[in-house]
């Protein structure tokens, strides 16, 4: 290219960036590259992703399903990230180093059950979200209920966890624990005493639990150590970010969701161990109150499914013994299909298949009701009809012929002196349908048996199930002496 062609385009080019200057009578102003967020909160605001380090071998609060981090931690932080308006990612990290990672600045925070101590208060910050306790967990036919009874035994551990420390410092103290065997996961110490190499693991509350209904080899027999905190760790420097997790962390407990989260995982709160004391102090601390509830929800079902159940199953009595053909096929058919099919059954289909058919969606409560009731109404009416039929017919007749009407004859002759005789046979009716209830915990009713199966299955302690007996036992019982008194009663009026 000729010079003066090279010259021409350069002075044109300069005159092009020196225009704007020119036309506003300022200085030809340098770009100054974006200004990075600064501070981890505007940082995780600006890429939209809160970095979450787990330690994933420690089921069930975060572990690998199918490659994919699981369990209650990681739904927790991918709550908290979701009210921060980003998304939770995840990174996997070996215990040891967790720590040292976080300080660093690999990762936001780390939300992996890690206990709240002196020592790691001095490096992080901590917002703690939960307590739990230490366990004893052993094979079945083991019965290790206190520190003393680890003498002579070999003893799993988690690598650098409080258990580990804890069991030490037992050695320490003159209890012989013959070996501590530390293992870098929770799946290797539950492996170890399993295939016989130790006889005990002494682990977080939450994995006992889980490893126990997961494999019922494993039984928990006692509490290690009181119940400890447990937090969210936050680099120190990072105040915003910890502030506004906190926040968000007593907005989703206000709500219920932390409950709800543990209901899910563990069938509980955290915290609430086994405890290593009798049957009587637990039951008094534990079972009872929860009992209680269930109890109240069992006492609705039976009331109000029997009090819809007699209603309904009159009206069905009254058309089976019709003098019309189509209302008494009606109500014929109506006795077959749900006598002859299981209660189970039904309520399975009013609460499962209802929405898919009809559109109909009802609730746990309500869907109970209504099988219950229904259910109940078929076995009503024919102890109405049966009732009915016992009456001599002469009183009909002899009704008919002062000039009743069939329908007021029936009113004011028959059902009345039916009610004496209906007595008995309803009571063994509602005592049938006090005991039917339990059935509604497959649709997660918290019932009275299910409150206590969910207390067994929780604190593997199955004599709570003598007190669901004793709930029933009352039912059945108050039942009976109400019975009793009414037929006193009518026998008094002479009815």
């Amino acid at each position: 290219m000729p010079r003066r062609w090279s010259l021409s385009i350069g002075c044109v080019l300069l005159l092009a960036a020196l225009l704007p200057g020119l036309a506003t009578g300022s200085e030809p102003r340098e770009a100054s590259p974006a200004t990075p967020p600064t501070g981890a909160l505007a940082r995780v605001r600006a890429s939209g992703v809160l970095r979450v380090a787990i330690d994933a071998t420690y089921p069930p609060m975060e572990f690998l399903e199918n490659g994919q981090p699981v369990g209650f931690d990681v739904d927790l932080a991918r709550e908290l990230a979701r009210r921060l308006g980003v998304r939770a990612q995840f990174i996997v990290m070996d215990w040891d180093g967790i720590l040292a990672g976080l300080t660093s600045g690999r990762y936001d925070i780390i939300l992996s059950s890690m206990n709240i101590t002196p020592a790691r208060r001095q490096q992080v910050d901590f917002i703690e979200y939960a307590r739990m306790s230490q366990v004893f967990v052993t094979t079945r036919g083991q019965l290790i209920r206190t520190e003393q009874e680890l003498a002579g035994r070999g003893v799993a551990v988690q690598t650098n966890t409080t258990s580990q420390r804890w069991v030490e410092q037992l050695r320490q103290r003159g209890v012989a624990v013959r070996e501590i065997h530390p293992f870098p996961g929770a799946t290797e110490c539950f492996a170890a005493v399993k295939s016989g190499q130790a006889e005990v693991v002494v682990i977080d509350e939450p994995v006992g639990r889980y490893f126990s209904r997961l494999d019922d080899t494993f039984v928990i027999t006692g509490q290690a150590l009181e119940p400890e905190p447990i937090g969210i760790a936050i680099n120190k420097e990072d105040k915003e970010l910890t502030a506004a997790i906190a926040r968000a962390f007593e907005q989703l407990q206000r709500e219920g969701f932390l409950k709800q989260l543990s209901e899910r995982w563990f069938g509980g709160e955290l915290g609430q161990a086994v405890l290593p004391q009798g049957f009587w102090a637990f039951s008094r601390q534990v079972v009872i109150p929860r009992v209680l509830q269930g109890l109240g929800v069992t006492l609705q079902l039976t009331l109000g499914s029997g009090g819809l159940g007699i209603a309904l199953g009159l009206l069905v009595a009254m058309a089976r013994i019709s003098r019309r053909a189509g209302v008494r096929g009606v109500a014929r058919t109506y006795i077959t299909l749900f006598r002859g099919t299981p209660l189970l059954l039904q309520l399975l289909f009013i609460f499962f298949a209802l929405p898919l058919i009809v559109g109909v969606r009802l609730g746990p409560m309500a869907a109970g009701l209504t099988a219950l009731s229904l259910n109940a109404a078929a076995y009503i009416a024919e102890i109405f009809r049966a009732a009915i039929e016992s009456i001599d017919k002469g009183q009909m007749e002899a009704a008919r012929a002062l000039g009743m009407s069939h329908e007021l004859a029936m009113r004011r002759v028959i059902l009345p002196q039916t009610f004496r005789r209906l007595i008995p046979p309803l009571v063994n009716e509602l005592a049938a349908l006090s005991k039917d209830t339990s059935l509604v915990m497959v649709i997660a009713l918290p019932e009275m048996l299910y409150e206590t199966k969910q207390l067994a299955g929780t604190y593997l302690r199955p004599e709570v199930y003598a007190w669901a007996a004793v709930g029933y036992l009352i039912i059945v019982v108050a039942l009976s002496t109400l019975a009793r008194r009414l037929e006193q009663r009518l026998e008094a009026r002479g009815t």
